[in-house]
């Protein structure tokens, strides 16, 4: 009975840890895909692509952006469905406070 109780909980831990990577990948690849195909970015522009996740935020998933040649700005892009799907902030990773002006990447979402 005991063997049971612990493989239960165990799988009740894992399952929540199981959907919230399998959907950060998803936004992933959303955004992945966005860039590329419909922003017309190439695989070597983007330096890293990140999902991320938030019990408490809105949205509560997210993924951010580093693009090679702006290291130091991260931007965070949403992919609530595949109509909803553009760019959502920006933040710099040394808190430096850039106008965006100066951003080459920065395209908000309308």
């Amino acid at each position: 009975m005991k063997k049971f109780l612990i493989i239960g909980l165990v799988i009740l831990f894992l399952v929540p840890i199981y959907i919230v990577q399998t959907k950060k990948r998803s936004y992933e690849n959303k955004i992945e895909h966005f860039l590329t195909e419909e922003m017309s970015y190439v695989k070597e522009d983007i330096q890293s692509i990140e999902g991320k996740w938030h019990l408490a935020g809105l949205p509560s998933y997210w993924v951010n952006v580093i693009f090679s040649d702006e290291p130091n700005i991260v931007y965070i892009y949403f992919a609530h469905d595949n109509v909803r799907i553009g760019q959502y902030d920006y933040n710099s990773i040394d808190s430096t406070i850039l106008s965006t002006d100066k951003l080459k990447h920065y395209e908000p979402y309308e």
